[in-house]
């Protein structure tokens, strides 16, 4: 308590110097759409080609579309990139959807690419409402937006256009619409903490339940990382803990050919092999044409497709899986998290059961 009590007085000292020097994230909000609509809701700057183009006082709507390389506004090529940047008290909005900092579009080819740059605390504070109920108890939700912290600063990536995407490949941000209080609360009480392992970001990884058993990194994704070893998890009231599912064979024999295995119409799914955490690592297809033996990420990918929620599952022989848990199973289990919470345990307590080894520490 002592050691919590002193990090968050250092917290008090840090906070302005940190204010000035906030990392600024850009996330990947699409990279598929042909034509979009930009609202700025007060006065803006505009550079076209990452050159100052016009400032205005005025709120105003751009339509962008993009056509071999090149932005196009209301039947006018304008270059191939576009910010917006907001000031003052203004936002941006991209077809509806409201976000704190500017944003970019960008031509590829024939597609849109556009990115919006803001500071780490406001962009958190679009992603932990989006990744966690915002009535959980408050300490999960602390734990929640440090993990989110670390694994955004872990993300970083200057040789990019962007640092990290807004769906679930990465983690999901969905912008000012989604902000709540309580989790602006926990954005604000952790303010600049991370977790760090060997001198440098921890990689916080999370999911929504581990069906009471924790992968490793190793045996989800091959590198072996100690702080994310496979071990049991907390008990922990989830609508994810227990499910069944029954798979469609054309589904599966679809997915299949379309990754160039053609096993006819699927008759059975064995599983071969499990990891130390009892995931399914290996499984043999059987169809009316022959069989297939799939393993790796393109299993749990072609998994994930047919609808289960996690790789830790059995089957009964009749294309009937029953399985526990949701998601890849390493680091917090956002359900587990919740039920630590819920039974009085602090958010770095629960940090440091989901990622033994690493240290809750001040961003420099």
């Amino acid at each position: 308590m002592l050691a919590l009590r002193h990090l968050l007085a250092l917290l008090l000292l840090w906070a302005l110097s940190y204010s000035l020097a906030e990392p600024q994230i850009r996330v990947l909000l699409d990279d598929a759409a042909t034509a979009v609509t930009v609202w700025v809701e007060g006065g803006h700057r505009g550079y076209i080609d990452g050159v100052a183009r016009f400032e205005t006082t005025l709120p105003l709507k751009w339509p962008v579309s993009v056509s071999a390389g090149q932005l196009w506004i209301e039947g006018q090529v304008i270059g191939r990139t576009l910010r917006l940047t907001p000031l003052g008290a203004a936002v941006v909005a991209l077809d509806g959807q409201r976000y704190r900092g500017s944003l970019t579009l960008i031509a590829q080819g024939d597609r849109l690419q556009i990115i919006n740059t803001a500071g780490l605390e406001d962009y958190l504070r679009g992603v932990v409402p989006a990744e966690m109920y915002p009535n959980w108890p408050l300490e999960a939700l602390k734990a929640q937006a440090v993990a989110a912290r670390t694994y955004t600063l872990a993300s970083l990536s200057p040789e990019r256009e962007y640092d990290i995407c807004a769906t679930v490949e990465c983690q999901v941000y969905r912008g000012m619409d989604i902000e709540h209080p309580r989790t602006d609360e926990a954005v604000a009480a952790t303010r600049g903490l991370v977790l760090t392992y060997g001198g440098g970001f921890a990689r916080t990884y999370y999911h929504a339940d581990s069906g009471g058993f924790l992968a490793s990194s190793a045996e989800v994704w091959g590198a072996r990382r100690p702080y994310l070893p496979a071990r049991p998890d907390v008990a922990a009231h989830s609508p994810h803990r227990r499910w069944q599912i029954r798979l469609d064979p054309t589904r599966i024999a679809l997915s299949l050919q379309a990754q160039g295995v053609d096993v006819g119409r699927v008759t059975a799914l064995r599983i071969l092999a499990l990891s130390e955490s009892g995931r399914v690592q290996r499984a043999e297809i059987s169809g009316e044409r022959g069989r297939a033996v799939l393993s790796g990420t393109m299993l749990t990918a072609l998994l994930r497709s047919w609808g289960l929620k996690s790789t830790r599952f059995v089957m009964n022989g009749d294309l009937l899986a029953y399985g526990d848990g949701w998601g890849h199973g390493v680091g917090m289990s956002q359900h587990g998290a919740r039920s630590l919470a819920a039974a009085g345990r602090r958010f770095d307590e629960i940090l440091a059961f989901y990622f033994p080894g690493t240290r809750l520490q001040v961003l420099p």
